[in-house]
């Protein structure tokens, strides 16, 4: 009966100290960006890439609630990850790169908004593309630069939202967008970046129709990043529905 408890005994201890490996292991596996205050971690848009004995794994993530907080796990194919790049952007703020090439050194980095100048931008969509509905403008920051700062090559990385506005009956809108040519990234990195316009249901939040910007400002149906934007912008509607 002794020898039965001892043994019992043995396994509730080596279950218990795998538990504990088990969540040392876990927390191993995650890089934290702290968000500072008044940003909340839920309005903070991160892009990332990990790099390791994997081919290489690029994500998205925003945190939940309104915590401080932003944890993302670092490893693929059960294979821990060895290096982490992120870029993080809250609306109106500069973007925040972090790169760590040796995550066994660090696992946290940090996020704190330092804002940008804004500057107005006024369109206008033509009213049949409205068809009596309410709908609004969802902005998108295509970051063409971002496979240059993870080293991808031309991979492709999920756009930013910067703005959602709604659409006048006649069919004009404005928004302030932020002035990036004061990034201080932008001379180096982040010049390399266009804005792509979509009509969105409010309702849904699907996109209707993808807009293309005037031709003279525009690189393919995006509209070019500028520190201004003279006069209203005659945006058309593409011929299908876009999808994002």
């Amino acid at each position: 009966m002794l020898f039965r408890r001892l043994v019992a005994l043995i396994s509730v201890l080596a279950l218990l100290t795998s538990c504990v490996v088990a969540q040392d292991n876990s927390k191993d596996n995650l890089f934290t960006i702290t968000v500072a205050a008044p940003t909340l971690a839920k309005d903070v848009q991160v892009r990332y890439f990990l790099s390791g004995e994997f081919q290489g794994f690029y994500s998205s993530t925003t945190a939940n609630g309104k915590g401080t907080k932003i944890v993302i796990r670092t490893d693929h194919e059960s294979k821990a990850a060895t290096g982490f790049k992120a870029i993080a952007y809250a609306p109106g703020c500069q973007f925040v790169t972090i790169s760590v090439d040796d995550l066994s050194a660090t696992r946290d980095g940090d996020f704190q908004c330092q804002k940008l100048p804004t500057t107005l931008l006024q369109g206008r969509v033509p009213v049949s593309a409205l068809q009596g509905k309410d709908l609004q403008i969802e902005v998108l920051y295509v970051c063409d630069w971002a496979p240059q700062f993870f080293n991808i090559g031309r991979g492709a990385v999920s756009p930013f939202v910067l703005a959602k506005v709604a659409v006048a009956t006649d069919g004009t809108f404005s928004v302030d967008m932020p002035d990036f040519a004061a990034d201080p990234l932008w001379s180096s990195l982040s010049n390399e970046a266009t804005l792509r316009f979509y009509l969105v249901d409010p309702g849904t939040g699907g996109p209707v129709n993808e807009l293309a910007a005037p031709a003279e400002f525009a690189q393919g149906h995006n509209l070019k990043v500028a520190t201004s934007y003279p006069g209203e912008l005659q945006f058309t509607v593409l011929s299908t529905s876009a999808q994002k």
